[in-house]
């Protein structure tokens, strides 16, 4: 880990650690670098191939020909003769130069066109990840205030119990009241543990998310909550262009080339050979003393294709079809990002209202509470109602931040509608 194992880790940090160690962001940088090297790959076809080749042949028993008895002055007669050596040896080495190729720098340009793609995808990897740690991260603000406004409710409760408990004793209060605090003490606990699980889980999550082990110490700075205010409604625009639409264009692009580059098929290709070697035979295997026989050749090699029974033609055609297909998937990525923003605008409106309901609330709750107070100190109001109004306070108090939580994921909904999820990051 990047920090002290008894550091908390705030949602930037969160954030600033998972851009660089992310399981996801490995993966996407691993793409990238993948991408780089199929265009090299693409651009060594350009420069000579350079093959060297051997082969040794013994001959257990030399090949019969049939040769005509005239040689021998037997006419119409046919003679058979073992011919050639028991033994072959022969090396060689051939070089072979592209001269002309339209197919060829077609494909070094749809493997840069793939890097730039592999680019994209890189950086809408990291919006993603923005988005799903800092959604985890306020997901275990919630869970954590609510296990906290448990364990407060199960102390009041048990406040409650023991006092509950004496008037019983006494006989002022029944004994099923007192069995009532009991069942909601029992419930209060159950739902504590549960809570915790869920807390604990929420965190492995969390830690898989930007990179952690999980058998690392690892915990989150719960006083953020603390931190979280109602700031006025910003003004965000949607966008233009859309990382999700840049990768569409992009691939529409490279299938584009990769049309024409199915065209340049029906062009010739030339190309250039050379080739030189050495050959032994001998019916002794006397590699010093039996003659060497050298031999070179250049040349030039030209292909044209005529007819492949149209399988450059249907080749063509399907990537023209995935084409028809990538230019709906651009409209309904559009639609569908339209939409998302105008939804995470309008949720951003409604939960911006409810997080100020939720603050008269609150003041409400408190002037109740301070009023409750007043009249028990005056001896006008029972504990029970003192404990309950307390009780009511806290539980609003959890509602408001409750509610603030809500508003900050509503607002990363909207960043990420509105392409800005980058700023969330401590560099920018």
């Amino acid at each position: 880990m990047a920090q002290n194992s008894n550091e908390k880790f705030t949602l930037g940090q969160c954030l600033d650690f998972a851009i660089n160690n992310s399981y996801a962001a490995h993966r996407a940088n691993l793409d990238v670098s993948e991408a780089g090297y199929q265009i090299n790959e693409a651009r060594s076809n350009v420069l000579p191939q350079i093959n060297a080749s051997g082969g040794f042949d013994h001959s257990l028993v030399l090949p019969t020909t049939m040769l005509p008895g005239e040689l021998i002055g037997e006419s119409g007669m046919q003679i058979p003769v073992q011919m050639g050596s028991k033994n072959e040896l022969d090396f060689g080495v051939s070089v072979e130069q592209i001269i002309f190729s339209p197919t060829l720098f077609t494909g070094i340009k749809i493997a840069k066109n793939n890097q730039e793609l592999q680019s994209l995808r890189a950086a809408m990897t990291r919006e993603e990840v923005i988005f799903d740690v800092s959604n985890a991260f306020y997901d275990i603000l919630n869970s954590m205030q609510e296990l906290e406004n448990i364990h407060y409710m199960v102390s009041m409760q048990d406040s409650l119990y023991r006092l509950m408990e004496k008037r019983v004793e006494e006989n002022v209060t029944r004994e099923v009241d007192l069995n009532r605090i009991k069942v909601n003490l029992t419930n209060l606990r159950a739902r504590g543990k549960n809570m915790g699980n869920v807390i604990l889980q929420q965190k492995r999550y969390l830690q898989i998310l930007i990179g952690i082990p999980i058998e690392d110490a690892f915990d989150v700075d719960d006083s953020e909550v603390q931190n979280i205010g109602l700031s006025e409604l910003r003004g965000y625009s949607q966008p233009q262009n859309r990382i999700e639409l840049d990768v569409l264009n992009k691939q529409k692009e490279m299938l584009e080339l990769e049309i024409h580059s199915h065209k340049m098929e029906y062009m010739p290709t030339l190309s250039a050979i050379a080739s030189a070697g050495y050959q032994f035979q001998s019916n002794r295997l006397n590699l010093t003393r039996d003659p060497w026989y050298s031999s070179a050749v250049v040349g030039v090699r030209l292909s044209i294709p005529i007819f492949d029974g149209f399988g450059k033609r249907n080749r063509i055609r399907q990537k023209q079809t995935q084409l028809q297909g990538l230019d709906w998937d651009i409209r309904e990525t559009q639609q569908t990002l339209s939409a998302n923003y105008l939804n995470a605008k309008n949720q951003m409106e409604v939960i911006y209202e409810l997080v100020q309901v939720q603050s008269e609330n609150l003041k409400l709750a408190e002037k109740v509470y301070s009023q409750t107070m007043a009249l028990y100190t005056e001896g006008l109001a029972s504990i029970t109602d003192l404990l309950e109004t307390e009780t009511s306070l806290h539980e609003v108090k959890i509602a408001y931040t409750t509610e603030l939580i809500r508003y900050k994921k509503t607002e990363i909904d909207l960043l990420k509608a509105s392409g800005t999820l980058k700023y969330l990051l401590s560099n920018n």
